[in-house]
Protein backbone atom coordinates (compact mmCIF):
# COMPACT_ATOMS: atom_id res chain seq x y z
CA UNK A 1 0.00 0.00 0.00
CA UNK A 2 1.77 3.58 -1.20
CA UNK A 3 0.02 6.96 0.46
CA UNK A 4 0.78 10.03 -0.84
CA UNK A 5 0.57 13.23 1.83
CA UNK A 6 0.47 16.62 0.78
CA UNK A 7 -1.68 19.83 2.43
CA UNK A 8 -2.70 20.42 -1.36
CA UNK A 9 -4.47 17.22 -2.55
CA UNK A 10 -4.15 18.80 -6.34
CA UNK A 11 -0.40 18.72 -6.01
CA UNK A 12 -0.29 14.94 -4.70
CA UNK A 13 -2.54 13.54 -7.76
CA UNK A 14 -0.26 15.33 -10.13
CA UNK A 15 2.79 13.36 -8.47
CA UNK A 16 0.58 10.32 -8.53
CA UNK A 17 -0.15 10.53 -12.39
CA UNK A 18 3.83 11.28 -13.32
CA UNK A 19 5.26 8.46 -11.05
CA UNK A 20 2.67 5.91 -12.22
CA UNK A 21 0.75 4.34 -8.72
CA UNK A 22 -2.69 5.18 -7.16
CA UNK A 23 -1.82 5.90 -3.72
CA UNK A 24 -4.66 6.60 -1.23
CA UNK A 25 -3.91 10.58 -0.88
CA UNK A 26 -3.86 12.15 2.82
CA UNK A 27 -3.76 16.24 3.69
CA UNK A 28 -2.78 15.44 7.55
CA UNK A 29 0.25 13.66 8.54
CA UNK A 30 -1.57 12.53 11.52
CA UNK A 31 -3.85 10.56 8.67
CA UNK A 32 -0.98 8.85 7.73
CA UNK A 33 0.55 7.75 10.99
CA UNK A 34 -3.00 6.63 11.98
CA UNK A 35 -3.34 4.38 8.71
CA UNK A 36 -2.34 0.61 9.64
CA UNK A 37 -1.23 -0.14 5.88
CA UNK A 38 1.84 2.33 6.77
CA UNK A 39 5.07 0.55 7.58
CA UNK A 40 7.34 3.14 6.52
CA UNK A 41 7.21 7.00 5.91
CA UNK A 42 9.70 9.07 4.11
CA UNK A 43 9.70 12.98 5.03
CA UNK A 44 10.19 15.63 2.33
CA UNK A 45 9.15 18.48 4.43
CA UNK A 46 11.48 21.70 5.81
CA UNK A 47 13.99 21.28 8.19
CA UNK A 48 11.89 23.05 11.25
CA UNK A 49 9.22 20.56 10.94
CA UNK A 50 11.64 17.41 10.91
CA UNK A 51 12.16 16.50 15.08
CA UNK A 52 7.98 16.64 15.57
CA UNK A 53 7.33 14.78 12.49
CA UNK A 54 10.33 12.21 12.93
CA UNK A 55 9.19 11.68 16.82
CA UNK A 56 5.56 11.40 15.71
CA UNK A 57 6.02 8.35 13.43
CA UNK A 58 8.20 6.43 15.54
CA UNK A 59 6.03 7.23 18.55
CA UNK A 60 3.62 5.68 16.55
CA UNK A 61 5.17 2.86 15.27
CA UNK A 62 6.33 3.82 11.61
CA UNK A 63 9.93 2.87 10.21
CA UNK A 64 10.98 6.95 9.46
CA UNK A 65 13.27 7.91 6.67
CA UNK A 66 13.91 11.83 6.75
CA UNK A 67 15.46 14.06 4.13
CA UNK A 68 18.43 16.26 5.40
CA UNK A 69 19.54 17.97 7.72
CA UNK A 70 18.13 16.01 10.59
CA UNK A 71 17.43 19.18 12.63
CA UNK A 72 18.23 22.73 13.42
CA UNK A 73 20.04 22.13 17.09
CA UNK A 74 21.51 19.20 19.02
CA UNK A 75 18.29 19.54 21.23
CA UNK A 76 16.28 18.49 18.67
CA UNK A 77 18.43 15.21 17.66
CA UNK A 78 18.19 14.06 21.19
CA UNK A 79 14.68 14.54 21.03
CA UNK A 80 14.96 12.03 17.95
CA UNK A 81 17.36 9.68 19.79
CA UNK A 82 15.10 9.59 22.72
CA UNK A 83 12.54 8.51 20.44
CA UNK A 84 14.26 5.99 18.81
CA UNK A 85 15.32 4.04 22.46
CA UNK A 86 11.63 3.90 23.27
CA UNK A 87 10.59 2.15 20.04
CA UNK A 88 11.07 -0.52 17.79
CA UNK A 89 11.02 0.79 14.32
CA UNK A 90 14.45 1.93 12.14
CA UNK A 91 15.37 5.55 11.35
CA UNK A 92 17.75 7.42 9.32
CA UNK A 93 18.39 10.59 7.28
CA UNK A 94 18.54 10.51 3.53
CA UNK A 95 21.74 11.03 2.04
CA UNK A 96 21.63 10.48 -1.39
CA UNK A 97 25.44 11.00 -1.72
CA UNK A 98 26.48 8.46 0.03
CA UNK A 99 24.95 6.30 -2.41
CA UNK A 100 26.18 8.45 -5.77
CA UNK A 101 28.47 5.73 -7.53
CA UNK A 102 30.94 7.56 -8.10
CA UNK A 103 31.14 8.69 -4.42
CA UNK A 104 31.02 4.76 -3.72
CA UNK A 105 33.79 3.99 -5.90
CA UNK A 106 36.28 6.65 -4.43
CA UNK A 107 35.69 4.79 -1.43
CA UNK A 108 36.10 1.44 -2.40
CA UNK A 109 39.28 2.59 -4.27
CA UNK A 110 40.74 4.49 -0.54
CA UNK A 111 39.66 1.28 1.82
CA UNK A 112 41.53 -0.71 -0.58
CA UNK A 113 44.97 1.68 -0.43
CA UNK A 114 45.15 2.75 -3.75
CA UNK A 115 46.17 5.90 -2.58
CA UNK A 116 48.00 5.14 0.65
CA UNK A 117 47.44 7.03 3.96
CA UNK A 118 45.22 10.34 2.41
CA UNK A 119 46.54 13.66 3.44
CA UNK A 120 43.96 16.06 2.16
CA UNK A 121 40.04 16.04 0.78
CA UNK A 122 39.49 18.49 -1.39
CA UNK A 123 35.75 19.52 -2.15
CA UNK A 124 34.94 22.29 -4.96
CA UNK A 125 30.74 23.86 -5.15
CA UNK A 126 30.19 26.31 -7.92
CA UNK A 127 26.58 27.45 -8.15
CA UNK A 128 25.61 28.95 -11.58
CA UNK A 129 22.93 31.42 -13.27
CA UNK A 130 21.34 28.12 -15.03
CA UNK A 131 21.21 24.89 -15.87
CA UNK A 132 21.82 24.45 -19.84
CA UNK A 133 19.25 21.40 -19.90
CA UNK A 134 16.02 22.21 -18.33
CA UNK A 135 16.96 21.14 -14.89
CA UNK A 136 14.31 20.54 -12.07
CA UNK A 137 11.14 22.91 -11.47
CA UNK A 138 9.93 23.66 -8.51
CA UNK A 139 6.68 24.22 -7.16
CA UNK A 140 6.25 28.22 -6.40
CA UNK A 141 6.95 29.16 -3.11
CA UNK A 142 8.98 26.03 -2.70
CA UNK A 143 11.86 27.52 -1.44
CA UNK A 144 10.14 30.43 0.89
CA UNK A 145 11.34 28.38 3.91
CA UNK A 146 14.96 28.17 3.51
CA UNK A 147 15.67 31.67 3.03
CA UNK A 148 13.52 32.22 6.96
CA UNK A 149 16.31 32.14 10.07
CA UNK A 150 13.56 30.54 12.31
CA UNK A 151 12.95 27.85 10.07
CA UNK A 152 16.63 27.38 9.09
CA UNK A 153 19.66 27.98 10.83
CA UNK A 154 21.56 28.26 7.35
CA UNK A 155 22.06 28.34 3.83
CA UNK A 156 23.59 26.47 1.44
CA UNK A 157 26.74 25.93 3.85
CA UNK A 158 25.06 24.42 6.02
CA UNK A 159 21.59 22.86 3.31
CA UNK A 160 24.03 22.19 0.57
CA UNK A 161 27.23 21.64 2.94
CA UNK A 162 25.44 19.25 4.96
CA UNK A 163 26.02 16.79 1.48
CA UNK A 164 29.70 17.26 1.65
CA UNK A 165 30.47 17.35 5.37
CA UNK A 166 28.79 14.02 5.31
CA UNK A 167 30.75 12.69 2.27
CA UNK A 168 34.00 13.72 4.08
CA UNK A 169 32.70 11.53 7.33
CA UNK A 170 32.26 8.78 5.14
CA UNK A 171 35.42 8.87 3.63
CA UNK A 172 37.92 9.35 6.49
CA UNK A 173 36.23 9.93 9.65
CA UNK A 174 34.65 12.57 11.86
CA UNK A 175 35.58 16.39 12.40
CA UNK A 176 37.93 17.29 14.72
CA UNK A 177 38.18 20.91 15.01
CA UNK A 178 36.99 23.43 12.12
CA UNK A 179 38.04 26.67 11.02
CA UNK A 180 35.59 28.75 8.43
CA UNK A 181 35.30 32.42 6.51
CA UNK A 182 31.54 32.66 5.09
CA UNK A 183 29.64 36.03 3.33
CA UNK A 184 26.95 36.80 4.69
CA UNK A 185 24.65 39.47 2.35
CA UNK A 186 21.05 39.84 2.10
CA UNK A 187 20.03 36.74 0.14
CA UNK A 188 20.14 34.80 3.70
CA UNK A 189 20.56 31.53 1.15
CA UNK A 190 23.75 31.88 -1.21
CA UNK A 191 26.54 32.66 1.59
CA UNK A 192 29.28 32.83 -1.44
CA UNK A 193 32.01 33.16 -1.16
CA UNK A 194 32.68 31.09 1.69
CA UNK A 195 35.26 28.37 2.89
CA UNK A 196 35.89 25.75 5.57
CA UNK A 197 38.59 23.87 6.46
CA UNK A 198 38.96 21.20 9.27
CA UNK A 199 41.26 18.45 10.62
CA UNK A 200 40.06 14.87 10.72
CA UNK A 201 39.85 13.50 14.05
CA UNK A 202 43.17 10.98 14.77
CA UNK A 203 44.26 11.40 11.71
CA UNK A 204 47.03 13.91 9.79
CA UNK A 205 44.71 14.53 7.68
CA UNK A 206 42.67 17.98 6.37
CA UNK A 207 39.52 18.92 4.39
CA UNK A 208 38.65 21.82 2.94
CA UNK A 209 35.38 22.71 1.16
CA UNK A 210 34.98 25.82 -0.89
CA UNK A 211 31.34 27.59 -2.35
CA UNK A 212 31.23 30.24 -4.75
CA UNK A 213 28.65 32.01 -7.53
CA UNK A 214 29.33 32.14 -10.94
CA UNK A 215 26.49 34.66 -12.02
CA UNK A 216 27.00 34.69 -15.37
CA UNK A 217 27.85 31.84 -16.19
CA UNK A 218 25.55 28.61 -17.19
CA UNK A 219 26.31 25.32 -15.47
CA UNK A 220 25.81 21.92 -17.92
CA UNK A 221 23.61 19.10 -15.66
CA UNK A 222 19.96 17.89 -15.73
CA UNK A 223 19.43 19.18 -12.25
CA UNK A 224 20.44 22.09 -9.84
CA UNK A 225 22.38 24.98 -11.21
CA UNK A 226 25.62 23.34 -9.45
CA UNK A 227 28.42 21.33 -10.26
CA UNK A 228 30.82 19.71 -7.35
CA UNK A 229 34.33 18.49 -7.82
CA UNK A 230 36.30 16.07 -5.23
CA UNK A 231 39.81 15.32 -4.37
CA UNK A 232 41.43 12.91 -2.21
CA UNK A 233 45.00 13.23 -1.74
CA UNK A 234 47.20 10.10 -0.85
CA UNK A 235 51.05 9.06 0.11
CA UNK A 236 50.78 7.24 -2.66
CA UNK A 237 48.44 9.18 -5.39
CA UNK A 238 45.06 10.87 -5.36
CA UNK A 239 41.29 10.22 -6.13
CA UNK A 240 39.49 12.97 -8.74
CA UNK A 241 34.88 12.21 -8.59
CA UNK A 242 34.88 14.73 -11.50
CA UNK A 243 30.85 15.39 -10.79
CA UNK A 244 27.86 15.00 -8.66
CA UNK A 245 24.60 17.39 -9.53
CA UNK A 246 26.55 18.67 -12.29
CA UNK A 247 28.47 17.76 -15.35
CA UNK A 248 30.85 20.48 -16.36
CA UNK A 249 34.02 18.60 -17.22
CA UNK A 250 34.29 15.87 -20.49
CA UNK A 251 36.17 13.46 -18.25
CA UNK A 252 35.19 10.04 -16.60
CA UNK A 253 33.34 10.19 -13.28
CA UNK A 254 35.88 8.67 -11.14
CA UNK A 255 40.07 8.98 -12.07
CA UNK A 256 42.84 7.60 -9.63
CA UNK A 257 46.47 8.61 -10.30
CA UNK A 258 49.50 7.77 -9.24
CA UNK A 259 51.99 9.91 -11.36
CA UNK A 260 52.91 7.02 -13.93
CA UNK A 261 49.23 6.75 -15.11
CA UNK A 262 45.90 7.45 -15.16
CA UNK A 263 42.66 4.65 -14.34
CA UNK A 264 39.27 5.82 -15.24
CA UNK A 265 36.45 4.14 -13.77
CA UNK A 266 33.45 4.97 -15.90
CA UNK A 267 30.45 4.08 -12.92
CA UNK A 268 27.47 5.15 -13.54
CA UNK A 269 27.26 8.88 -12.64
CA UNK A 270 23.17 10.44 -12.97
CA UNK A 271 22.45 11.71 -10.22
CA UNK A 272 19.40 10.19 -9.63
CA UNK A 273 21.42 7.38 -8.99
CA UNK A 274 22.24 8.02 -5.56
CA UNK A 275 18.68 8.64 -4.49
CA UNK A 276 17.66 5.55 -6.39
CA UNK A 277 20.64 3.99 -4.24
CA UNK A 278 19.64 5.05 -1.13
CA UNK A 279 15.91 4.58 -1.68
CA UNK A 280 16.71 0.70 -1.97
CA UNK A 281 18.65 0.56 1.12
CA UNK A 282 16.29 1.99 3.27
CA UNK A 283 13.73 -0.45 2.10
CA UNK A 284 16.34 -3.62 1.93
CA UNK A 285 17.16 -2.43 5.29
CA UNK A 286 13.47 -2.50 6.63
CA UNK A 287 12.67 -6.02 5.23
CA UNK A 288 15.97 -7.26 7.12
CA UNK A 289 15.83 -5.20 9.84
CA UNK A 290 18.76 -3.79 10.11
CA UNK A 291 20.07 -0.53 10.84
CA UNK A 292 20.02 1.87 7.27
CA UNK A 293 23.09 4.32 6.99
CA UNK A 294 22.78 7.58 8.05
CA UNK A 295 21.42 6.88 11.59
CA UNK A 296 21.61 9.42 14.35
CA UNK A 297 24.86 9.46 15.78
CA UNK A 298 25.80 9.95 12.42
CA UNK A 299 23.86 12.66 11.36
CA UNK A 300 24.31 13.60 14.94
CA UNK A 301 28.24 14.61 13.90
CA UNK A 302 27.28 15.89 10.71
CA UNK A 303 24.87 18.25 12.52
CA UNK A 304 27.26 19.44 14.92
CA UNK A 305 30.29 20.37 12.10
CA UNK A 306 27.65 22.08 10.21
CA UNK A 307 26.78 24.05 13.06
CA UNK A 308 30.36 24.40 14.23
CA UNK A 309 31.23 26.18 10.67
CA UNK A 310 28.82 28.98 11.08
CA UNK A 311 30.00 29.37 15.09
CA UNK A 312 33.80 29.32 13.49
CA UNK A 313 33.11 32.09 11.25
CA UNK A 314 30.85 34.09 13.40
CA UNK A 315 33.80 33.76 15.88
CA UNK A 316 36.70 33.90 13.55
CA UNK A 317 38.64 31.03 15.55
CA UNK A 318 38.63 27.47 15.17
CA UNK A 319 36.41 25.50 16.88
CA UNK A 320 35.87 22.01 17.47
CA UNK A 321 32.43 20.30 16.55
CA UNK A 322 32.14 18.18 19.94
CA UNK A 323 31.65 21.42 21.75
CA UNK A 324 28.80 22.00 19.99
CA UNK A 325 25.41 21.21 22.45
Amino acid sequence: MTVLCDPVPERAEVRAREWGISPRIYTSYADVLNDGDVDAVELLTPTHLHPTQVVAGLDAGKHVSCQKPIANTMAEVEEIAAAIQRGKTRFRVTENFLFYPPILKAKQLLDAGAIGEPSLVRIRTVRGSRTLEPGLVLEPGAREWRGDSEANVGGMMYDDGWHKYATAMFWIGGFEKVYSMMTKTDDFILETPSAAMWKFEGRDCLGTMDYTYAEEMPIRGRYYPVDEFFEIQGSKGSIWVTRCTGEMLDMPPVLLLNGEKTVSYNVPSDWIEGFNGSARNFVDCVLRDEQPDMDVEFSKRVLQAALAIYESSRADCPVEPSSIA
